[in-house]
């Protein structure tokens, strides 16, 4: 046997232990060094085969695992489930085999740039085209708060290059044997890219900008009664749920609260019990100069006739009415479209905005916050378990890239305050609390940030990137 079938063959191992990493990779049993490694031995596996071959491989072991890691976390079953599984595996896969075949010809240090920009590239355009947003991105698998700083400069996709550039550089060093003076240029632009990212964070994070706070509490739903609520929607148990809120909310405002909000559709009523429930809601604002938010299900017509609007409904410490805003991306065929224009209101407490669950999934949503200055985003959300606490994490990543507060309180999930930073100030499970009140001490003010200015830019530069070396690729080919 010669020593390339010798490879070949031994290559098969680097495919097992890229396989058992796709398993942490994403999904259910996220581990954050997974991400850094299973590609890692998914690249070297296809350094020793025929590209297409070795894509076949990738494809099959990237379809298993996810059937399995995105099981629960995504409401969808069947085989519509299976084939789109299938199409995430083939979609990542394509990654792997653009690079094996670009490595073919491109031997210097900047191949290593290839891996890294075409994941971006497919990142960008998924994101930007899916109706999951930017749920299941790769950078969501990442919990190091110094790493996830990034996100302030160059949003999700500096991120997402770095982890990636990971195992297209060792893949690199390891194709020149580790050897010294073939691989110390390389070894040095990585790791002081890599250290200077960190020592970014570290510092980022060290630095205490003082600022006032305010007292925010969120409101849940007991477990009883949303089991009721599941089992069927009936006028008592709602109005029962309501009138729990409204009380909540003095409670809360006894305790120092100054801003009052609950989780998504905590509140149910019909079209014609809305003004009424509104008002009273005034009363309560009134009497205890509080900021209040009402997350809403209203039933235009007789439940189920057509669907129901998901809303929220702020009220000032007068009794005005400040705005409405409708979610922007519900979950398909739950209720009404919003128009997709995030609103806020100024108060002593900073320029505080709102958006519901799903809404926080769409960077290209929320960049639209870029030109608002907001200072606290409050976010009613409900998940299910599987979902929890991955949604709620996914979400504060926008608070990093916008550099806002936030305060996102859910039911079925894991409610949580983050400064502009990411990290948590305060948080509750539902599963695991009796609680229904979350009181979070929340900054007054956020930060700018480069991203917040720029935008996608890094993404654009990954696209410029890889147009230039993909013309040179086939002028030389």
């Amino acid at each position: 046997m010669t020593t390339k079938s010798l490879k070949k063959y031994q290559s098969y191992i680097y495919l097992i232990i890229g396989f058992v990493f796709l398993f942490f990779f994403n999904g259910r049993w996220i581990l954050p060094i997974a991400a850094f490694i299973a590609p890692l031995f998914l690249i070297r596996f296809l350094r020793f085969q025929k590209p297409f071959k070795g894509f076949l491989w990738i494809v099959l072991t990237g379809w298993i695992s996810n059937i399995f890691i995105w099981k629960g976390m995504l409401p969808m079953s069947g085989l519509f489930y299976y084939f789109l599984m299938f199409m995430f595996s083939v979609t990542t896969s394509l990654i792997f085999l653009i690079d094996r075949i670009y490595t073919q010809k491109l031997k210097g240090v900047i191949s290593t740039l290839i891996f890294p920009s075409a994941y971006v590239i497919m990142d960008f355009i998924v994101v930007s085209t899916n109706p999951s947003g930017s749920y299941g991105a790769l950078v969501h698998t990442q919990s190091s708060l110094p790493l996830l700083q990034l996100a302030s400069i160059t949003g999700m996709w500096g991120i997402t290059f770095l982890i990636t550039w990971t195992a297209s550089a060792i893949n690199w060093f390891w194709d020149n044997s580790f050897k010294w003076k073939q691989i110390k240029t390389g070894l040095l632009i990585y790791s002081i890219s890599f250290l200077t990212i960190i020592i970014f964070g570290q510092i980022r994070l060290s630095i205490n900008n003082d600022c006032n706070t305010v007292r925010i509490a969120s409101i849940n739903i007991n477990k009883a009664e949303w089991k009721n609520r599941n089992n069927g929607w009936d006028d008592s148990t709602s109005k029962k749920v309501n009138n729990d809120f409204l009380a909540a909310c003095d409670i809360a405002a006894a305790s120092k609260a100054k801003i009052i909000f609950g989780t998504e559709t905590i509140i149910h009523l019909n079209y014609d019990k809305e003004n009424e429930f509104i008002e009273r809601a005034k009363v309560i604002a009134k009497k205890n100069s509080i900021y209040l938010g009402l997350p809403m299900m209203i039933f235009p017509k007789a439940y189920p006739d057509v669907p129901w609007m998901n809303k929220i409904v702020w009220i000032s410490p007068t009794g005005q009415i400040l705005f409405t805003y409708h979610k922007a991306k519900p979950t398909p065929g739950d209720g009404s479209y919003g128009d997709g224009v995030i609103k806020y209101f100024d108060s002593p407490y900073g320029r505080i905005g709102s958006a519901i669950c799903f809404d926080l999934d769409f960077p290209s949503l929320i960049n639209q916050t870029s030109n608002m200055n907001i200072d606290i985003m409050l976010v009613p959300g409900n998940d299910w378990k599987d979902i929890s606490p991955y949604h709620t994490y996914v979400a504060s990543l926008r608070a990093i890239e916008h550099g806002f507060n936030m305060v996102r309180s859910v039911s079925q999930g894991f409610s949580a305050s983050f400064n502009y930073k990411g990290q948590t100030l305060s948080s509750q499970d539902f599963f695991n609390t009796d609680d229904v009140i979350l009181y979070s001490d929340v900054p007054t003010k956020g930060q700018k940030t480069i991203y917040s200015i720029l935008g996608d830019y890094f993404a654009w530069l990954c696209i410029i990137f890889f147009v230039i070396i993909s013309a040179f690729f086939i002028k030389y080919k």
